[in-house]
């Protein structure tokens, strides 16, 4: 029998378990059996690597799933899987908790070319919690939590402000709404690492900090998708036009409650 080249394919992975991870190599190595009538394997894309990823498979539940989102969109060239339930528009293929890896790879396979036939496919099933044959001769086992539903992630704000009468009230405005972890800033700049270090569903920043411009991490925490207030005293309309022009929400203090609500309950 002659055994076809198989074209090397490079995947962004973001997010999911170790677990998780832990079967998607399983599958990378399989998918370069060539006694398989493949035309495509798969590996895992990292720093360094030889070719540029031409497929993004993305976790929607980790914390940096909208910042790659936001840079694919810069990338037409590069497919992407989905997994969450949220999905966005362009996906080629979204799939939901408790994966089966047997569809997640014809996927990727439908994507770059005609699927192995039936009889060549890779076949195991993680969901049943039973191990195929290959995953056996590779003497791989997979933990029990594997198969357990994922927990939600819980949402994080930041809240950046001077005074600590500002950061105590807004914390506690986001606690009513069920949103607990919350970090506060002093400073913008310290504000500035912290979006650098953590994605943040909802950032409040209050334009009276002076020790960098405020509409820099603005800018910073509406890139990454997140829910921006912005907040002050004496907000002039300049202000006030550039919040709505960068997708923000601008309030005067002292917070109107109902508005602020009506904010909170879209994080």
């Amino acid at each position: 029998m002659i055994t076809r080249m198989l074209q090397r394919v490079f995947v962004r992975v973001v997010g999911f378990t170790d677990a998780e991870r832990h079967a998607l190599n399983t599958v990378f190595r399989l998918s370069r059996d060539k006694s398989l009538d493949r035309t495509h394997s798969y590996e895992p894309w990292l720093e360094g690597a030889p070719e540029p990823a031409r497929l993004a498979l993305i976790d929607g539940s980790a914390g940096s799933a909208a910042q790659e989102l936001n840079d694919l969109r810069h990338s037409p060239d590069v497919g992407l899987i989905w997994v969450g339930a949220v999905s966005p528009a362009y996906a080629l293929r979204t799939f939901s908790r408790p994966l089966r890896w047997q569809d997640v790879l014809s996927a990727m396979d439908a994507y770059f070319g005609p699927q192995p036939a039936a009889s060549d496919a890779i076949d195991f099933d993680l969901d049943s919690g039973t191990l195929s044959a290959e995953l056996q001769a590779a003497g791989l086992t997979l933990p029990a939590s594997l198969f357990e539903p994922l927990q939600p992630v819980p949402k994080r704000a930041l809240v950046a402000d001077l005074y600590r009468e500002g950061r105590l009230y807004l914390s506690s405005k986001l606690a009513n709404q069920g949103i607990t972890h919350v970090d506060v800033a002093t400073s913008a700049v310290q504000a500035k690492a912290m979006l650098e270090a953590q994605y943040y569903d909802f950032v409040s920043i209050d334009i009276g900090m002076q020790d960098l411009d405020p509409w820099e991490v603005i800018v910073m925490a509406r890139q990454r998708m997140s829910v921006v207030l912005v907040t002050g005293n004496d907000i002039s309309m300049a202000n006030r036009l550039t919040a709505r022009m960068n997708g923000c929400t601008i309030m005067q203090k002292p917070l109107h409650p109902g508005e602020l609500s009506q904010l909170l309950q879209k994080v």
